[in-house]
């Protein structure tokens, strides 16, 4: 893409090359043209300010006030004569004066053509920039005729009078057509050009903040007005304020300019940025020198030495873009080295050669080349950003990929951690409840086989602590497969399991559940001390109290399920065991109130399970509070 975008910019550049090469195509067609006359020599009287008249005299066309008078303005009163056949005054005419200024009077045979601005106020004036096109009426004509050119010259203005051609209008309007299109017509391209290029330097510096934008958006901007002064017939201030305005541009160009060499190359040597300082630092107290002393020698003497300094900058980069091959870099070498050597030959041109007079410059072509280039520069800049940030995207996804598989895995291995916690958690808890039920009563066995009591009643005694620890397995593995929170699974469970022995003992069982709501605290560990809790106490009335019978009642009401159990034996005696200790503690894990009192007759355990959440050990072992 770079070289594409080279390639363009090459194409423009020779496009802007051939205009400049066929300039003097219509000259010279005019030349050829046998109708067409070239008016070269006048009769001149001058009047110098604060001078006396000098003698008249002949002289030889272009006249270049800044020239051949160089430190004075003044006035000039030339006579052009040319003669016409009695054929060609029947045919319209016209008068072609390729550069004229600054303020003038052109009259033909006495009879006034035009005028511009006025000829006694020094300072107002035309800039004598765009070519002066007169139709003559053919009643003016005469077989000797006289064409009188008064004019005021201000110094330092490019005032004077080019060649003038007079010819028949359809041998001149495309001569003059091409005038126009070259001294009026490129420069406002160039202007235009220029504008677009700091619009668009403008908003990448608003999208990026790069300097090398900003300063390129000010160097065109400044530029592009530079060059519209070419084009501006009248100035916006007297003169020479308005030299001031362009000559404050032309500061602010080398200022951006040189700054976007800074950018490109990151940086320049401290001696180069000094010198650059220097030499920016130097013009205004140069300037106001030449304004109080009314005289543009200082002024010239800054511009000789910055454009000196450019042209070894320019060497300078040239050279290190030849070691160190770089487009960006290239284009803004050559864009210096363009502009110093336009400005040059310009410069040459409107101070010391007369025959350049009429010269229609080379700034303006380099104008819009140094408009490509800033608006290429720009493009290669903007595409190296693009890439580098789409290439630290990249690195950023990559790295964050990178990242998510690393957290990827530690997650996993967490999750490996916590199911392997988990499954020590389960493996302590099957252990407690078999240490704390199963155990229990395998213990007891022993012990009572142990006792070398063999008598049937010890034998029944073994038989039935077996039993139990038996269903405490069971109720254990039970636990297991319960839904959290349906506290009628878990009753129901428990009656599968129990009512075999309590059928045996010949205790009859009164079952009175109502179907249970949701226990909010019923997971998988509050489950089971439930399902403990209720078999203990299931298992304490079977043994210990020598009842007939049992009822196993539940309820619930918004706040709460209420589980009773109620026997007909002998009552409770009030004592707390390590049984009935446990019974408490486990009914605290879960939130539950428990109460144990003797009934008349019997035992009620009751169980009373909130249904709104509590702040239970269980719940805030489970939520980390």
């Amino acid at each position: 893409m770079n070289r594409a975008l080279v390639c363009w910019l090459e194409r423009c550049l020779v496009g802007v090359c051939l205009i400049l090469l066929l300039t003097p195509c219509a000259h010279a067609q005019t030349v050829g043209d046998p109708a067409v006359q070239i008016l070269d020599r006048a009769h001149v009287a001058l009047r110098l300010q604060g001078q006396e008249t000098v003698a008249p005299t002949d002289i030889a066309l272009p006249l270049h006030w800044d020239v051949d008078h160089r430190r004075s303005s003044g006035w000039a009163d030339l006579r052009v004569h040319f003669d016409l056949t009695p054929a060609a005054r029947q045919e319209p005419h016209a008068v072609l004066i390729e550069r004229l200024g600054n303020a003038y009077r052109v009259s033909l045979n006495g009879a006034v053509l035009a005028e511009g601005r006025q000829l006694d106020r020094p300072g107002d004036g035309w800039a004598a920039k765009r070519p002066l096109y007169l139709v003559t009426p053919a009643s003016l004509l005469r077989e000797r005729n006289e064409l009188r050119i008064e004019l005021r010259a201000d110094i330092g203005r490019r005032a004077g009078l080019s060649v003038v051609r007079v010819g028949p209008t359809h041998a001149l309007a495309a001569t003059w057509r091409d005038e126009e299109l070259m001294r009026i017509g490129l420069p406002q391209a160039a202007s235009v050009l220029s504008g677009l290029a700091a619009a668009l330097c403008l908003l990448l510096w608003f999208q990026q903040r790069d300097r090398l934008y900003a300063f390129a958006a000010l160097g065109e901007a400044a530029w592009g007005l530079r060059v519209m002064d070419t084009w501006w017939e009248a100035s916006l201030l007297p003169w020479p304020d308005w030299a001031l305005v362009v000559l404050a541009l032309f500061w602010l160009w080398t200022l951006s300019l040189y700054q976007m060499a800074v950018a490109l190359w990151n940086g320049r040597p401290r001696w180069e940025r000094w010198t650059i300082a220097g030499l920016l630092a130097l013009a205004p107290p140069l300037v106001l020198v030449g304004y109080v002393q009314n005289t543009s020698s200082w002024v010239i003497v800054w511009m000789a030495l910055s454009l000196l300094v450019w042209a070894l900058l320019g060497l300078r980069l040239a050279w290190q873009v030849v070691r160190q091959p770089d487009w960006a870099r290239g284009l803004m070498a050559a864009s210096v080295l363009a502009c110093t050597a336009a400005i040059v030959r310009d410069t040459l041109a409107g101070r010391a050669d007369a025959a350049l007079y009429a010269d229609i410059g080379w700034s303006k072509a380099v104008a819009a080349c140094l408009a490509l280039s800033i608006i290429a520069i720009v493009s290669l800049r903007f595409k190296r950003s693009k890439d580098d940030l789409l290439a630290l995207q990249h690195s950023l996804e990559q790295r964050l990929l990178a990242r998510e598989q690393a957290l990827s895995a530690q997650h996993e291995a967490l999750r490996t951690l916590e199911r392997t916690a988990a499954t020590a958690q389960e493996r302590a808890r099957i252990l407690r409840d078999m240490h704390d039920g199963a155990g229990a009563h395998l213990i007891t066995a022993i012990r009572q086989l142990e006792s070398g009591v063999a008598g049937p009643q010890q034998v029944a005694q073994v038989i039935q602590t077996l039993r139990e620890s038996l269903d405490q397995l069971r109720l254990s593995i039970d636990a297991m497969n319960l839904p959290p929170g349906d506290v009628n699974a878990l009753l129901a469970s428990l009656r599968f399991r129990m009512g075999p022995r309590l059928t045996a003992a010949g205790l009859q069982l009164v079952w009175a559940v109502d179907a249970l709501p949701y226990w909010p605290q019923g997971s998988e560990e509050g489950m089971r001390h439930l399902q403990y809790i209720v078999f203990e106490a299931v298992s304490n009335a079977l043994q210990h109290a020598e009842a007939s019978e049992i009822t196993l009642s539940a309820h619930a009401n918004p706040s709460a399920i209420t589980i009773a159990l109620r026997d007909d034996g002998r009552g409770y005696d009030g004592q707390r065991g390590n049984g009935v200790r446990s019974l408490h503690e486990r009914a605290a894990l879960i939130g539950a109130q428990l109460s144990i009192q003797a009934a008349a007759p019997g035992t009620r355990v009751q169980v009373v399970l909130p249904l709104e959440p509590v702040q239970s050990p269980l719940v805030k072992a489970q939520t980390g509070l």
